[in-house]
């Protein structure tokens, strides 16, 4: 994510990022349940989780909320976002979950992750080079086998983003608003389409996508450390 990414998630965006999102990402719910449930079948009762744009902390606080013998580290570079978690994490007296400021890179080194999670990040990341590198990354921390679940806007047309839009509709989001939606998407994401996945899979150390779940536009893969 770049630093013009962390600002839009930055003060008053960060704290209407729950409320917003789960009415512009068809199945945003059945996304985080279903890739839960995928890791609860990949790892042991005793793992290290990589939490990649931990945001306000849902997800990994629910997955450590679900799996109490699981370490999860998240990471995310605006720090309003993970002051909202860190928040979360203490009122829940969740000891197993630890929120850095930054990206994968800026991480200590330490024994590798069983898995990693990155869900609705890397569609921000504009450039085939700095994907590779957002997803070199990742690879970097896993230890071999390791799975990634990985979930971003793909390529998509017109009849997606009609559909996106009355989803967003739909479910209260005014006609202004609505509006603003259907821009973003046109501009402020950077999907790649699967053969362009695959391809970068391959360059950075994981096999190939095994798709898992997909919300219209919105697709998620699993992957695995080579």
């Amino acid at each position: 994510m770049t630093a013009t990414m962390s600002r839009r998630f930055a003060a008053q965006n960060a704290l209407g990022y729950d409320a917003r999102i789960v009415n512009l990402v068809p199945g945003y719910a059945e996304l985080h349940e279903i890739s839960a449930a995928v890791l609860a079948a990949r790892l042991p009762e005793r793992a290290r989780v990589l939490v990649v744009g931990a945001g306000t902390g849902t997800e990994t606080l629910a997955l450590a909320q679900q799996n109490p013998g699981w370490e999860l580290v998240g990471v995310d570079p605006s720090a309003d976002m993970l002051a909202i978690a860190r928040r979360r994490a203490a009122a829940e007296s969740l000891d197993t979950v630890t929120f850095h400021e930054g990206y994968v890179g800026d991480l200590a080194d330490e024994k590798p992750f069983d898995a990693a999670v990155s869900l609705l990040v890397m569609h921000f990341v504009a450039g085939d080079d700095e994907k590779r590198d957002y997803l070199a990354d990742i690879a970097g921390r896993l230890r071999p086998g390791a799975p990634l679940l990985l979930c971003d806007l793909m390529e998509h047309d017109e009849d997606d983003l009609d559909v996106m839009a009355e989803y967003a509709a739909a479910r209260g989001v005014g006609a202004e608003a609505h509006a603003g939606i259907r821009q973003r998407l046109q501009t402020d994401f950077f999907p790649l389409d699967d053969d362009a996945l695959r391809a970068l899979a391959a360059e950075t150390g994981f096999t190939a996508p095994r798709p898992y779940f997909r919300g219209v536009a919105f697709a998620a893969n699993e992957l695995r450390r080579s």
